[in-house]
């Protein structure tokens, strides 16, 4: 049996290889991180905290990580959807060092 993921899925899972961590995939297709403890499918404040201490990310991209910036509604949750946006905003600023 063949699994289709949306885009944003295909995103976080080719991303997740460069991921100390790993990611785990919920039954609708959306992408929970395996650092939801509480399993309400965001990261709260200290879910970010681990899932930064596992990334280990490096300057320039550090930047991009801070909680608040991640966090585009203000809500203090990291959803799916915002935790893509970062990782877009990474995946650009890597092509652009590569040119």
């Amino acid at each position: 049996m063949s699994v289709k993921y949306r885009g944003s899925t295909r995103l976080l899972l080719a991303f997740s290889l460069l991921l100390p961590g790993s990611l785990a995939l919920a039954d609708e297709g959306s992408v929970y991180s395996a650092y939801d403890s509480n399993a309400d499918g965001y990261l709260d404040r200290e879910e970010f905290k681990v899932f930064l201490n596992k990334r280990r990310v490096r300057e320039p991209y550090r930047q991009l990580w801070v909680f608040e910036k991640v966090d585009r509604d203000g809500d203090q949750h990291i959803s799916n959807q915002e935790l893509v946006h970062t990782l877009q905003e990474e995946m650009k600023l890597r092509s652009r060092k590569r040119q």
